[in-house]
């Protein structure tokens, strides 16, 4: 797994570059980097999907751990620039209905204010 970070005003954002294949190492930097930023006071947090070519159990199971830190912490978190085939997997799980999916970034950072 591999990712950038960057602030625009007061969110963090996450420009994520993942190729999610099963039986690799499971990913957990980015859970222990967003619980991270919590304890430092951020709550507001953008995950940029658009390097995200391939998702299995493991890349939805750190998204979801992410959340839920970032939730029991009373912040936000949205995701942006979903490839069509993530969008189905996050459509047919239902998880469209819990993460705020943006198609782009100027929309996302909006709808924090």
């Amino acid at each position: 797994m591999d990712y950038k970070t960057r602030k625009i005003d007061d969110i963090i954002a996450y420009d994520l570059q993942w190729d999610f294949k099963v039986m690799e190492e499971m990913p957990t930097e980015l859970h222990g980097d967003v619980k991270s930023k919590l304890r430092s006071g951020k709550k507001q947090f953008l995950f940029n999907l658009a390097g995200v070519k391939y998702m299995d159990s493991y890349g939805l199971g750190e998204l979801v751990a992410s959340f839920i830190s970032i939730s029991n912490q009373g912040g936000e978190l949205r995701l942006i620039n979903l490839l069509p085939r993530i969008k189905l997997m996050f459509e047919m799980t239902g998880l469209d209905k819990i993460f705020e999916i943006f198609d782009d970034e100027k929309t996302a950072v909006k709808s924090f204010h």
